[in-house]
């Protein structure tokens, strides 16, 4: 009997070991050689542009704060919300937040539903849930992100902000600087606008990073508002 019990037990335990190993790894790779927070690995087109640190560590259910001296307040609708993890409860109403732009103040509503689970899906033991936001200054806007390809055997997610006639691509970004293996959970996200990435948002570390065009310019309008969107929907690790 107790051969028996140990048969069963120690598969279990080396299996339980293995996790936390894997566990630690990840979570290792989020911090360089000097103790600080990796980061994102960042398109050419916007290596260049500065960085603008914004919010807090733990987001909570409701709150404020600054993005360059533009107020941001926020009311989500779970203490946890991330699109690399289950949707909490069936949640229809994740998050609401407005932003006091250069054009004045910017106020969103979004919504939350769980997706058939595809073929990727159940590939990568993943359940995608799909982000819909909208805008209602005029011109009215909509941003939605849910499910998108396998990349390198992780499966992203892919989605577009649309203002009139101007549509920013969104796609999650699964690589640290200086590290070839791509994590299962998005280290940050792109923006792209006629193919070419133009803002990105590193979330990588404590805090959310993004470089953007100016955000007094459409462009740098659909960035901003698309990136503190994602950006709410996001746990630190």
């Amino acid at each position: 009997m107790r051969h028996r019990l140990l048969t069963v037990a120690v598969p279990t335990l080396l299996a339980l070991l293995l996790a936390g190993c894997a566990s630690v790894r990840e979570g290792r790779e989020t911090r360089g050689h000097d103790g600080r927070d990796a980061h994102m690995a960042q398109a050419p087109s916007v290596a260049g542009v500065a960085e603008e640190s914004f919010g807090k560590p733990g987001w909570a259910r409701k709150g404020d704060f600054s993005l360059s001296g533009q107020r941001v307040r926020y009311e989500r609708g779970a203490e946890r919300l991330a699109l690399f993890e289950p949707l909490p409860g069936n949640l229809r109403a994740p998050l609401n937040f407005s932003w006091q732009g250069p054009t004045g103040e910017s106020s969103t509503v979004c919504e939350a539903w769980a997706q058939e689970v595809s073929a990727n899906g159940r590939l990568t033991d993943s359940k995608p849930w799909v982000l819909s936001c909208r805008w209602g200054s005029a011109p009215a806007a909509m941003l939605q992100i849910g499910e998108g390809q396998m990349r390198r055997g992780k499966l992203s997610r892919e989605g577009a902000y649309r203002r009139g006639e101007l549509t920013v691509g969104l796609r999650s970004v699964h690589l640290l600087e200086g590290n070839a293996q791509p994590r299962t959970a998005a280290v940050g996200y792109e923006m792209l606008h006629q193919g070419t990435v133009v803002g990105s948002l590193d979330l990588s570390g404590s805090q959310p990073r993004l470089r953007r065009p100016d955000p007094a310019t459409p462009l740098g309008r659909a960035v901003t508002e698309a990136a503190l969107a994602l950006a709410l929907v996001w746990e630190p690790s």
